[in-house]
């Protein structure tokens, strides 16, 4: 039985006990272990009872001593605001945690890391005893500590829930001790050669994690299992899965087991499966998976793969009962106590996704090859003042082809007309590239970087706006499959292009689709897209040597750090949220000149990556005639 059920029958036998027992006020009543063995319940279970029951000032503690109070003294309701992920999957366990120890709960859901940091800066300390607080995974403490110590010193405790913070109160999963539980049971089942699949140590937990791996590995003598390590972002694509599985089969062809640390995004394990199998690693006959230091609340969607998991509702509720204890510590002196850091420790799921190596079974053995890890990507930062102004600068320059042109006294710029490929709307969910909405474009004429655009749509969602090709992320529009190839004719001589257009679930350096100018005969040029994602530290246009590819879009969130390419602008938007709480977006415009301007250009070709994450949305484009 789950501890918090536990804790749950404690807790109610416990009332019961005292209701029909009639207690006066200030009676001395057994100790804990006394009321356990009464009760036949575990010792634990009774003390964290006990703890919700003092917390709400029904029993007063002095040490081991226990005095009944009775509910007539009882503490008021501890009102806590919650600052947690708008996509959370956990928003509703905190409330049915909070519900079950009478606490009354404001929600605060964020979507993006600027808004996380509004609504802690600006929250006002005098409505609320205590503050859980649940930051983004790209989030480093140093960024909001200040604010946590400015309300400290008010006290207001705020418990931060899932990131290591030194010398706060924090709530954490034990991802060392998930780790070395995986590592020992894959051990126990004969495997020596052992990969790992982790985040890059660009944030607290993968940092914590990629050092417990050198510990175990050094601990367990496992030499070359030390060094197998892949990082990746996330599993939940299939050019993630699809990555992973080529480290896996052609680097690490002699690992039987590999573990993947779930410490950020969800995991498509049997997406990773699949892949596995393409590359002829079969789960379980070839290669043992096992997913480590995930909350319990994920393993369904992992129902065949062996598992650690931490109970979730345990370490919200350790969150509540931190804050609670913290401002009853506080009352004598009204400073509030030295801060807490509790660790919860995980339990293992085993399932058919693990077993003896095939070298315990089979005499083959594998080859033994090495893999280098793949390069991190670091979170972006928060935009200052400045950088706003630079975005905001960034909108009114001008292409200088562009700029030369509008000085003629009949500029010969000529939008498209792109009304039969659109197929998604910009507005509404589910329209625009993703879940949601891209509001800051209202339909009709718009001139951006010095060129005319006509900005296509509507209230409606039957008025389409975007031509959104097909990727593995955005696979149907308006019911039907999305293209991955789109021919939208020309038939004029052009000097320049200009696409204005956006692109969402970038990765560092991917090409993902391409645009092709074609003659009446041949191709004259293509101009392929190449995303920046999240690039690795210290990273600069300058560092890049061929082959690799230059970048020249960036995906429109605002949390991706966005930059001027060659022959490429951002278009920034300025959002405002229901808090009013300012962040931008960007689209951005390409530049394409025509190397033959007196060659017809017949028609515009546009092809993305099906099987790849990163999708391409087009919203106009304009042509300039020589």
């Amino acid at each position: 039985m789950p501890a918090t059920h536990l804790v749950d029958q404690a807790e109610n036998q416990l009332r019961a006990w005292l209701e029909s027992s009639a207690f006066s006020p200030g009676t001395r009543l057994p100790s804990e272990r006394a009321l356990a063995t009464r009760f036949g319940l575990h010792h634990y279970a009774m003390n964290r009872a006990m703890g919700r029951m003092v917390a709400g000032g029904e029993i007063a503690r002095d040490g081991y001593k226990l005095t009944f109070i009775g509910k007539s003294k009882a503490a008021r309701v501890f009102n806590c605001h919650l600052i947690v992920s708008r996509n959370s999957v956990h928003t509703p366990g905190y409330r049915r945690v909070a519900k079950k120890m009478g606490i009354g709960l404001t929600l605060h859901p964020w979507l993006t890391v600027k808004e996380s940091l509004h609504i802690l800066d600006t929250l006002d300390v005098g409505e609320t005893d205590g503050v859980v607080f649940e930051p983004a995974h790209v989030l480093s403490h140093p960024v909001w500590e200040k604010t946590v110590a400015r309300m400290d010193r008010r006290g207001v405790p705020v418990i931060c829930l899932g990131q290591p913070v030194p010398g706060r109160f924090s709530v954490l999963p034990d991802n060392a001790q998930a780790l070395q539980l995986a590592v020992s049971h894959l051990m126990d089942l004969g495997h020596r050669e052992i990969g790992l699949v982790t985040a890059p140590p660009d944030f607290p937990a993968p940092t914590e994690i990629i050092q417990a791996w050198a510990d175990i590995c050094r601990k367990h003598a496992l030499t070359a299992s030390a060094d197998r390590i892949h990082l990746q972002s996330s599993l939940r694509f299939k050019d993630d899965a699809a990555e992973t599985a080529r480290v896996v089969a052609a680097g690490w062809s002699d690992a039987t087991a590999l573990i993947v640390s779930a410490t950020i995004d969800p995991c498509n394990l049997p997406l990773l499966a699949d892949q596995l199998a393409r590359h002829g690693r079969r789960v379980p006959d070839d290669l043992s998976l096992l997913l480590a230091g995930t909350p319990r609340t994920a393993q369904s969607a992992a129902s065949r793969v062996s598992s650690t998991g931490f109970d979730m509702a345990l370490m919200q509720e350790l969150a509540f009962y931190l804050a609670r204890r913290a401002v009853r510590e506080k009352q004598p002196s009204g400073v509030l106590p030295p801060a807490s850091c509790l660790r919860v420790q995980c339990q293992m799921s085993v399932r058919d996704s693990t077993q003896p190596p095939a070298s315990l079974r089979t005499s083959a053995a594998a080859p033994v090859r090495s893999v280098q890890a793949s390069p991190a990507r670091p979170r972006p930062s928060a935009a200052s003042s400045a950088e706003e102004r630079r975005i905001e600068a960034s909108l009114r320059a001008t292409y200088p082809l562009a700029a030369r042109a509008s000085l003629a006294e009949h500029p010969r710029f000529s939008p498209l007309d792109l009304r039969p490929y659109v197929n998604r709307p910009l507005n509404f969910r589910r329209g625009w590239l993703g879940d949601l909405p891209l509001k800051q474009f209202p339909p009709g004429p718009r001139e951006i970087h010095g060129v005319p655009f006509e900005i296509l749509g509507g209230l409606s969602r039957a008025k389409f706006g975007a031509i959104v090709l097909q990727s593995a992320v955005n696979t149907v529009g308006n019911a039907r499959p999305l293209p991955d190839r789109i021919t939208i004719p020309i038939r004029s001589k052009v000097k320049a292009a200009y696409i204005l257009h956006g692109c969402g679930y970038a990765r560092f350096l991917q090409p993902f689709a391409c645009y092709s100018f074609h003659g009446p005969k041949s191709l004259i040029a293509s101009v392929p897209l190449v995303s920046l994602g999240r690039p690795p530290a210290g990273f600069s246009l300058k560092t890049i040597q061929p082959p690799t590819a230059v970048p020249n879009i960036q995906d429109w969130w605002a949390d991706f750090p966005h930059m001027d390419f060659p022959s490429a602008r951002m278009v920034p938007a300025k959002e405002t949220n229901d808090a009013g709480l300012s962040d931008y977006i960007c689209l951005y415009t390409l530049e394409w000149i025509n190397p033959s301007p007196e060659t017809r250009v017949s028609h515009l070709e546009i092809t993305s990556n099906p099987d790849i994450a990163t999708s391409l949305g087009v919203l106009a484009v304009t042509i300039l005639e020589p």
